[in-house]
């Protein structure tokens, strides 16, 4: 009888850990919001009527980045807000390049050259034909404060 409980017990285990966990429906994970495509991404903001929210960001070895990814980027309550007024495009700089491809690599460079980005994390709001209008960075305060902050600087554009 233990070795049957035990048993029921680890196969209900096994059950449970390789259960893929989905966003509710009609939400999709924060992350999948962010193009890395430019061109695409002004595409998509000028067919939509959006400004571009650039992010410049070291995701791996970045202090400041990941603070601002987990305490502001991936907040629920920033991707509703945020959505309807940004084309969201991450530029990324990870010390790991295996998940890119040399054609991202050599984009990101020429963006990062082209902007003169000197640290990280920047954020660079931009129209949707690539020009930008304001530059901002980590920002104290969460999801609200960063929300508040760039609707300050949408409307200096």
């Amino acid at each position: 009888m233990h070795r049957l409980c035990v048993l029921l017990l680890l196969g209900l285990l096994a059950a449970g850990c390789s259960r893929k966990t989905e966003p509710p429906a009609g939400q999709q994970p924060p992350h999948s919001l962010w193009m890395t495509d430019f061109e695409a991404a002004k595409q998509k903001a000028a067919a939509e009527g959006k400004d571009l929210l650039v992010n410049f960001s070291g995701s791996d070895w970045c202090y400041w980045c990941k603070r601002l990814d987990a305490e502001v980027f991936s907040s629920p309550v920033f991707v509703e807000q945020a959505a309807p007024m940004f084309v969201f495009v991450l530029i990324d700089f990870p010390k790991n390049k295996s998940g890119q491809s040399k054609a991202l690599q050599e984009q990101n460079q020429r963006l990062a050259d082209q902007f003169h980005i000197r640290g990280y994390p920047t954020v660079i709001l931009m129209r949707p034909d690539g020009t930008s209008y304001a530059e901002t960075g980590y920002l104290e305060g969460g999801a609200a404060a960063y929300l508040s902050h760039l609707r300050q600087l949408r409307g200096q554009k």
